[in-house]
């Protein structure tokens, strides 16, 4: 009987020690989570490179979402959001293209006549600067002034497009970004 406690006593014992050696499952989950965040950081990353030579929006839309969701990531601090606005301005002379540019410009002067609630954010961008820039200022060409205090609108452009955007969005009182496409 003596033989058999000791071995259950010495296998309950290194038991415990393999159980304490080991990684606990909060250190699993941080360690899945850590996984997780690089994985997604990679991704990001690889999404950053602006598509060439395309207006596809299937092209744009993974890069479009990196951009946002890394300006978003960076200036977490002052933007607070968890349901972005995002308006892609398809490029494109076709007749498609610009039937779709005027009814995303549609939208969004609808949106804006409608008013924005402090907080909100917005993005714009497309695969062309000039036709992006173009539905931004229109949408919100008529919009009263200090009508989008506490509003936050992100232009994804050419540096050419950034001023005259900006004249139109200060007016309104919303808050610009600007991030370069490139």
């Amino acid at each position: 009987m003596k033989k058999y406690t000791f071995r259950l006593i010495l296998a309950l014992i290194t038991a415990l020690l393999l159980v304490a050696c080991g990684p606990s499952e909060e250190e699993k989950q941080k360690a899945e989570d850590a996984a997780k965040a690089a994985a997604a950081m990679a991704a990001e990353k690889a999404a950053l490179v602006m598509p060439q030579g395309t207006i596809d929006k299937v092209a744009w839309a993974p890069y479009f979402k990196a951009t946002v969701t890394k300006f978003l990531r960076e200036n977490a601090q002052t933007i607070k959001t968890n349901h972005p606005y995002v308006y892609y301005v398809p490029g494109g002379d076709d007749d498609a293209a610009k039937t779709d540019r005027q009814n995303g410009l549609d939208n969004v002067s609808t949106v804006v006549q409608r008013g924005i609630l402090p907080g909100a954010f917005m993005a714009f961008s497309g695969p062309n600067s000039t036709y992006t820039a173009d539905t931004v200022v229109g949408a919100f060409k008529d919009a009263k002034e200090g009508a989008f205090k506490g509003v936050y609108v992100l232009f994804i452009g050419a540096t050419a497009d950034q001023d005259r955007v900006k004249q139109v969005i200060d007016k309104t009182g919303a808050t610009f970004y600007f991030v370069e496409i490139k």
